[in-house]
């Protein structure tokens, strides 16, 4: 009977130190505005993850992505904590351990179509959680500073005029 248990004990093991790849689909960004999309992921179990976030940008936009893993500094419940914006290179990881937290983050400007970073680590501990954001804003068109500095220039000679007068 104690091989019975013990191989049931190691199958149970085994199952919760499994690997977990899940895609999370953010949908198309606002191509008209300001947009964000945030999710939190949590693990119950002892896992190795790779997951993919994936999202499409309707028009030319400022991007930033973030990650955040909040640990006790002592436990470091995600090892390996890091991320890749496919095509672009690695996330940048920062550690702030006042707020014992392992950040994430990429920004820069993408043009429209689809994207996708992936996260990875492995938990050390049960239920753990890391969250991620991203957030757009779309890049006005060249005319749009074109006619932004033309109607400064209006508004100043206007200023200078009844000035003079």
């Amino acid at each position: 009977m104690s091989k019975l248990n013990f191989i049931a004990a190691a199958v149970l093991a085994a199952s919760s130190l499994s690997a977990n790849a899940l895609t999370r689909d953010l949908g198309t960004m606002d191509p008209t505005g300001p947009d964000s999309n945030s999710l939190s992921v949590k693990y119950k179990t002892l896992t190795t993850f790779s997951d993919s976030w994936i999202f499409t940008i309707g028009a030319p936009s400022d991007v930033s992505f973030g990650a955040q893993s909040s640990f006790t500094a002592l436990a470091n419940q995600i090892q390996n904590f890091s991320g890749v914006l496919t095509g672009y290179g690695a996330l940048t990881k920062t550690v702030d351990v006042v707020k014992n937290q392992v950040n994430l983050g990429w920004s820069g400007q993408l043009a429209a179509g689809d994207y996708e970073v992936v996260i990875t680590g492995k938990t050390l501990v049960s239920n753990t959680s890391y969250t991620g954001q991203v957030v757009t804003t779309p890049v006005p068109e060249p005319t749009t500073y074109a006619l932004l500095l033309g109607g400064l220039g209006v508004v100043g000679f206007v200023a200078r005029r009844r000035k003079a007068a």
